[in-house]
């Protein structure tokens, strides 16, 4: 129990800072995920982090690129500090998240609507603005996450 809670626990406070601080606590983010490779992770946890990774930013970078969302900054495709999120969230997919593979769809389904909430609290925090709205946006992004854990679903329950 302590290791869900310290896992959910760096990554809460690495959110509040790449969040709020902004670029500067990118290299926070890294140093959480080698430290997470180095030490919690397993070789099959090594080998999906980096396509979770790239997926997330993906996923990011063409909802940006399509205006569902829009930064103040001239970041492209999305500023550093949310590919720092990126770097650490999947972390928390095989520990403090782990319960959301327990197979029942409306897990699922509430945790794709819990993950596009913070979108939300993103944006009261920083200069995120949602040109649809923000009902639009989180739909858009709920159905965003709900492919998103799909996919890790998918690839994280395939034999090596």
């Amino acid at each position: 129990m302590w290791a869900t809670v310290r896992n959910l626990g760096v990554f809460q406070g690495l959110w509040f800072l790449l969040v709020l601080g902004g670029d500067g606590f990118v290299p926070a983010a890294l140093c959480w995920l080698l430290y997470h490779v180095v030490r919690y992770s397993n070789p099959r946890e090594r080998r999906l982090l980096p396509i979770y990774i790239a997926l997330g930013i993906a996923m990011d970078s063409i909802l940006a690129a399509l205006n569902v969302y829009q930064f103040a900054s001239d970041a492209w495709p999305i500023p550093l500090w949310l590919m720092g999120l990126w770097l650490i969230f999947p972390t928390t997919l095989g520990h403090g998240l782990r319960w959301c593979w327990s197979g029942k769809p409306w897990i699922l389904a509430a945790s794709a609507i819990g993950a596009a909430l913070t979108y939300i609290g993103g944006a009261r925090l920083s200069d995120l603005v949602f040109p649809f709205g923000e009902l639009s946006s989180v739909i858009i992004l709920s159905g965003c996450w709900i492919l998103y854990f799909g996919l890790v679903r998918v690839m994280s329950s395939e034999k090596s």
